[in-house]
């Protein structure tokens, strides 16, 4: 497996600075497109919640993301207040945008786009750690 690792402070420059350098990575090391998009989306997600959401705004946040045959695993470290992104509810897709609840779209998208999300908190640190199948599989 390879990987990349950055530590980052959750402010709109450096989420985005990182976001881009791990896609570059992913591409870099052939995975394909798709997954490196997908992971992409997924870290700027959670670290965006992070900072407007989780009141960490230039906090610190660790990223670990590690290259596999058929997936590449990703895991956000951070000190923010405990949030499991699995426990956000589905938006309203039923109905139509406009009477929708504003929020929830994001973390959809993250669950939707993960073959595995699975959050613990440890030591006064939340760990969101994901999966994003590559070359269009879908892992169970």
């Amino acid at each position: 497996m390879r990987g990349f690792e950055r530590a980052i402070l959750t402010n709109p420059e450096q989420i985005s600075a990182l976001t881009e350098a791990a896609v570059d990575f992913l591409q870099e090391q052939g995975v394909d497109a798709r997954a490196s998009h997908h992971v992409g989306l997924v870290l700027d997600e959670i670290l965006t919640n992070l900072m407007t959401h989780g009141q960490s705004l230039n906090q610190p946040a660790r990223v670990k993301i590690s290259i596999g045959t058929n997936k590449v695993d990703g895991e956000i470290i951070d000190q923010g207040p405990p949030f499991d992104p699995k426990s956000a509810p589905d938006p309203a897709l039923d109905q139509p945008a406009a009477e929708r609840q504003v929020g929830g779209l994001g973390l959809f998208l993250v669950r939707k786009l993960s073959c595995a999300l699975e959050y613990v908190r440890e030591g006064g640190e939340n760990r969101t750690k994901f999966a994003i199948a590559r070359g269009g599989r879908r892992l169970s």
